[in-house]
């Protein structure tokens, strides 16, 4: 039987409390305050309750003086989480009728993208980044939607600019390496993935991705080493050994090849269909 409390207690000397005296923590059902009822809103909606979060954040915008829009903005994100969209909508336009700033321009955005209006989500985005130009993020939202239009090229520069602005963020090297994977541009992919994994080398993920760079840039050997890194990382993932069985089978080294086969054989579905996603990637087949 597992020690009771009170006798780790009184093995370490801790004063115990009378649990007669202790209050329950009762959670308000209003806020008495703009700043209360933020606050019960946010709960509400970590808690996935939308509807309270919805009620929380318009008290506060009753409550918050009419020139500060960031009550508002809380209530709008609240309606896009519970896909209330035009009533989303509504909020962010009001609030940038308050004060223009690029919060509720991002907003907007991401609004117009969900209805398939990409030329004004790249607007509201363009009028974030002016708003606020050192802004990795909003920079990184504008090369996401330019590049979910398919327009690389531009989405190549605005991630340039997301770098620019936070060099130290690895998610966003290997963002643009991922990008330029796509655009056939692997050797330029690798400096970006480098820059990533230096940043942050104990993601096996991004020695996934240099795998990819690798072999398509006619490197196959690195290839095979980023791989194995992979798999040192988080051995107990099967579809590194699967990988890893292929491109030693078509390196020939057929015997190095049966060595991962027991694992590969461990392979699920979904390691199945991301192995297939992967060798597509390379212009193989399993």
């Amino acid at each position: 039987m597992d020690p009771s409390f009170k006798t780790i207690a009184d093995l370490f000397q801790v004063p115990q409390t009378d649990v007669s005296d202790v209050k329950p923590n009762v959670r308000k059902k209003e806020g008495e305050t703009a700043e209360e009822s933020d606050e019960l809103g946010r709960q509400s909606l970590s808690e996935g309750d939308f509807e309270t979060a919805i009620k929380h954040f318009r008290k506060a915008v009753e409550q918050r003086d009419v020139n500060d829009p960031s009550s508002r903005i809380d209530l709008a994100g609240a309606y896009s989480a519970s896909d209330q969209f035009p009533q989303a909508m509504r909020q962010y336009e009001r609030a940038l009728r308050v004060k223009e700033d690029a919060e509720p321009h991002v907003g907007l955005s991401e609004l117009y993208k969900r209805y398939g209006r990409f030329r004004d989500s790249i607007e509201h985005l363009e009028q974030a980044i002016r708003l606020e130009p050192n802004s990795p993020y909003h920079h990184f939202k504008l090369a996401e939607t330019l590049r979910e239009m398919g327009e690389r090229k531009r989405a190549l520069v605005a991630a340039q600019h997301a770098v620019a602005a936070k060099p130290d963020e690895p998610f966003y090297h290997y963002w643009m390496g991922d990008l330029l994977i796509h655009m056939g541009r692997y050797d330029e992919a690798l400096d970006s993935l480098r820059a990533a994994i230096e940043l942050s080398p104990g993601d096996d993920y991004l020695y996934v991705r240099a795998m990819v760079a690798f072999w398509n840039a006619g490197r196959k050997p690195e290839a095979i080493k980023a791989i194995r890194l992979a798999s040192d990382l988080d051995p107990e993932k099967n579809v590194y050994h699967g990988l890893l069985g292929v491109l030693l089978e078509r390196m020939g080294q057929p015997d190095e090849a049966k060595l991962e086969s027991e694992r590969a054989a461990k392979m699920d579905r979904y390691d199945r269909d991301t192995l297939d996603r992967l060798l597509a990637e390379m212009h193989l087949e399993a």
